[in-house]
């Protein structure tokens, strides 16, 4: 009821109580035995003191110290303070006085203070011992209430005033002053949110209420947080039957909530990409009855999930040999990744429902659980539109090897018929040069001179185009061959040097070599002039107006040519492509040529088993350097 003594203020009354009383239970028999000598002798003097007035009744006050030792000591100390009275009531209140000799009149009155006593005993001792099983139950009942689990609170009066908290209650409000104050005061922070209601119609109808998953605001009030928790507001009766308080119970369960809310996102998230998915997804169990196919699945087999849930899958979906026999169980590539407990990777050939074959690719991965599989995950995937690809790849290329086929044997063609007539007139031409420096200051060489020049760089730029056909159609079809023969690369570079002095001289650039010494090897000499050539002819076009330099010289068993010119250089980008077919490194508005120079010189370095490398850093020139064994072997 509302302002009773709260539960733990009575326990602590109780036990004080029980101490001031002498100790009860606790008392050794000895001093409850001489608290009955006392009570009894008590008893005596004052029966004394009011003998002239109280004659007709000797033993009153003897009643009363056997109440008192019963009360403290029980059955023992109640007898001794009874037999005590009589004997003090014989001697020195009944006639004939300070004698122990009873009348027999007297017999009755002191038979009858007995069996009073005796039954003042009994009754005593009885509710001493129900009082003291209450105590223990109570005792045991808030030792329960302390150690449990469980979030438990009781509230008294309708302005539900906390009687009793448990620890666990009051670790989760942050250890705040809750005994003797109402909800509303010791936890504020729950208004709106319907707590304070549930509990008014707890108090007032008498009905329970449960709680799944509320959501509340709880802990210290400074460093307040979320939780969510099941509980029941119970109604607690009071002495008319009416409630006078409400009993909280609870436990938390957030973290509960939270893991299954993430599970719940998870299998959303996986059951939307199950449904999206282009693979034909099924799950098995260990007897291979399907549980789970997806709405690729569905697609791909022709059955629905109803169809086959609960069947084995073998006996739904046939799947067959190339051949088109079908696969006995103990082959079945599916129940073998369930016997091994290993995945299985695979094409096959599936029959659809309407009874069509389509090829598939399938992978089969078992459910592992502690020592075996429970299940198996299938995906398959409908290969026919791939095998269209294929098909239609194998044929492009097919007619692309016939195109590069058909175009080197045209550019063979083709560079064969224009050198043809490109080597008279070249011839013409120097024989009609050498006429104009024969006769210097004749008409004709006043007239044709700068002409046939003009006429003469043009027909070799126009034969070096045609070689350079002719060199890609070699490397394409396998047809350039070496004529190794004991060469020196400095006379080479020097032979090479002395022909390019024109160009050098009409693109204003110092031909600057530094050699060692002879650097003698197993090459081929043609080919050596033309990487020589090509190289020279790059570093001229991009290093116009500044020298160019080589260097040749031995290092063990490799000969090593150096070009190196202060040009533009080449860009970054353009590094990893400038050796590829019909790549260059500027822009053809500016500088002329077809990219294949340092196609071909790379194909004849790699020819004769070695390599060329290139470096360059933009408006500062670039170098290449060409490395070739002294043996050469050739590649094919």
């Amino acid at each position: 009821m509302e302002g009773e003594v709260p539960l733990e203020s009575r326990h602590r009354a109780d036990t004080t109580g029980e101490s001031r009383l002498g100790g009860g239970r606790n008392n050794s028999s000895l001093m409850s035995h001489g608290f009955a000598l006392l009570v009894t002798a008590a008893a005596l003097l004052v029966q004394f003191t009011l003998y002239p007035y109280v004659r007709a009744t000797p033993f009153l006050l003897f009643f009363g110290a056997v109440i008192l030792s019963a009360w403290n000591g029980g059955w023992g100390p109640g007898l001794l303070s009874a037999g005590l009275s009589a004997l003090a009531a014989s001697y020195f209140f009944l006639l004939p006085r300070f004698a122990f000799s009873v009348r027999p009149e007297d017999l009755l009155s002191i038979s009858l203070f007995l069996a009073i006593s005796t039954l003042i005993i009994r009754l005593n001792v009885h509710t001493r011992t129900a009082q003291a099983d209450a105590e223990a139950q109570r005792e045991r009942l808030h030792t329960l209430f302390m150690r449990a689990p469980a979030i438990i609170a009781i509230h008294r009066g309708p302005e539900h005033v906390f009687e009793f908290s448990n620890p666990v209650h009051a670790q989760l409000l942050g250890g705040r002053e809750l005994l003797g104050r109402s909800v509303r005061q010791a936890q504020p922070e729950l208004e709106g949110q319907g707590f304070f209601e549930l509990l008014d119609r707890v108090y007032q109808t008498g009905e329970p209420v449960y709680g799944k998953e509320a959501l509340a605001h709880v802990g210290d009030p400074s460093h307040p947080r979320t939780g969510y928790f099941n509980f029941v507001y119970q109604p607690m009766p009071g002495r008319d039957g009416r409630p006078d308080g409400v009993m909280v119970f609870g436990f938390e369960v957030t973290e509960q909530v939270l893991a299954r809310r993430g599970l719940e996102r998870t299998e959303r998230r996986l059951a939307t990409i199950t449904h999206n998915a282009t693979l034909g997804l099924f799950m098995m169990d260990d007897r291979q009855h399907c549980v789970f196919m997806n709405p690729a699945a569905e697609q791909l087999t022709g059955f629905t999930l109803e169809e086959l849930r609960g069947r084995p899958l073998h006996d739904c979906i046939h799947h067959t040999r190339p051949d088109g026999t079908p696969y006995p169980l103990s082959e079945c590539p599916i129940d073998r990744a369930l016997a091994t407990r290993s995945q299985e990777r695979g094409h096959d050939v599936f029959v659809h429902k309407d009874g069509g074959f389509y090829p598939v690719a399938f992978t089969a991965s078992p459910i592992l659980e502690g020592d075996g599989a429970t299940g198996l995950v299938i995906e398959l995937r409908d290969t026919t539109e791939d095998q269209r690809t294929q098909a239609e790849r194998e044929r492009l290329l097919v007619e692309l090897q016939d195109a590069v086929r058909l175009r080197d044997e045209f550019l063979s063609v083709a560079s064969h018929e224009l050198k043809t007539p490109l080597t008279p007139l070249s011839l013409r031409l120097q024989g009609l040069e050498r006429s104009i420096r024969a006769e210097p200051g004749s008409p004709l060489a006043v007239r044709l001179g700068k002409e046939v020049e003009m006429m003469r760089r043009q027909v070799k730029r126009l034969s070096d185009l045609v070689n350079g056909f002719l060199d890609v159609s070699r490397i394409t079809t396998g047809r350039m061959k070496l004529l190794l023969e004991e060469v020196d690369l400095t006379e080479v570079t020097r032979e090479v040097l002395a022909r390019f002095q024109p160009e050098a001289q009409h693109a204003r650039c110092a031909l600057v070599l530094d050699t060692e010494g002879p650097v003698s090897g197993q090459w081929d000499r043609l080919r050596l002039e033309q990487v020589l050539t090509n190289l020279l002819s790059n570093a001229l076009k991009y290093g116009a107006g500044k020298p160019v330099h080589l260097h040749v010289e031995q290092r063990e068993d490799r000969a090593r040519l150096v070009v190196r010119d202060e040009g533009i250089g080449i860009h970054p980008e353009a590094m990893g492509r400038i050796f590829n077919r019909f790549e260059r490194g500027v822009s053809e508005r500016h500088y002329g040529g077809l990219g294949l120079g340092l196609y071909v010189t790379r194909q004849i370095i790699s020819a004769m088993g070695g390599t060329v490398t290139a470096e360059s850093t933009p408006a500062q020139g670039a170098t290449f350097t060409v490395e070739l064994p002294l043996q050469a072997v050739p590649r094919p």
